[in-house]
């Protein structure tokens, strides 16, 4: 099984990550304690080649063509690795590939769901949705209770939807941060499709559709959180998302 397979390795990476590269992370606004969680790691091709043709394909026998990149998991609810996100690290040129098992079609899966994470979820915490990895450096200025996860882009899908209508504290908000670019804003709000004039619904519209509390968050500084914190670590973070409950 690719997700067995999958998961051994990943925990084995994450006993190989660097303290070049954890530096960096954190350095880039990853939290440690984040980092630590999720089990971000540094890719070492396992001995026993992968089980599925399509991650072979994708990365190399045994993802040899990752060695040496960091490696981002996909865990889902129930704890079980759906999945992986391998980005290049440091002075090399940036590339991301993303790789899905075949059971995360069935799966909600978010980057920084953690077993920690799920559990604050269930208690009652807001949740702040960005795009990226380094996005999730907002964690440095929300609330100690609040959850940040990851989309890996500006879009919600619908098995996403349903775990946040389950598992969410109907007290609780859903805070949508995407990038503040024209795509960001209109995945957030809504647009209009040019070609058919229907009226697509906007991330927050669907949200509060299924009877929950959302809002989208608009800022200045930079195109996403994760630039705002490269110009100006935490208090430029602070100054700039300061609007919500001492934010």
């Amino acid at each position: 099984m690719i997700d067995s397979w999958l998961q051994e390795a990943v925990e084995s990476s994450a006993l190989a990550l660097p303290q070049e590269a954890l530096g960096w992370v954190i350095g880039r606004g990853l939290p440690r304690h984040v980092a630590s969680d999720m089990k971000l790691g540094f890719w070492v091709p396992p001995d026993q080649p992968s089980p599925d043709e399509g991650f072979t394909a994708r990365n190399g026998e045994s993802g040899l063509w990752r060695e040496g990149w960091l490696v981002v998991p996909y865990w889902s609810p129930r704890g079980g690795l759906v999945g992986a996100e391998f980005r290049t690290w440091g002075h090399e040129e940036k590339k991301v590939r993303d790789y899905r098992t075949p059971s995360s079609k069935t799966t909600p899966t978010f980057i920084g769901l953690t077993s920690d994470a799920l559990g604050r979820i269930w208690e009652g915490a807001d949740v702040w949705l960005v795009e990226g990895l380094f996005d999730m450096s907002l964690y440095h200025v929300t609330p100690p209770e609040d959850v940040v996860l990851a989309l890996g882009t500006a879009r919600l899908t619908r098995l996403q939807l349903d775990f946040l209508h389950r598992f969410m504290s109907r007290s609780a908000t859903v805070h949508v941060v995407f990038d503040e670019d024209e795509t960001g804003r209109k995945q957030a709000l809504g647009y209009q499709d040019p070609k058919t004039g229907k009226d697509i619904p906007g991330v927050v519209s669907r949200i509060q559709r299924r009877g929950m509390s959302s809002r989208h968050v608009r800022y200045r500084g930079g195109k996403d959180p994760g630039e705002i914190w490269e110009k100006g670590g935490k208090t430029l973070l602070r100054s700039t998302f300061n609007t919500y409950k001492g934010v």
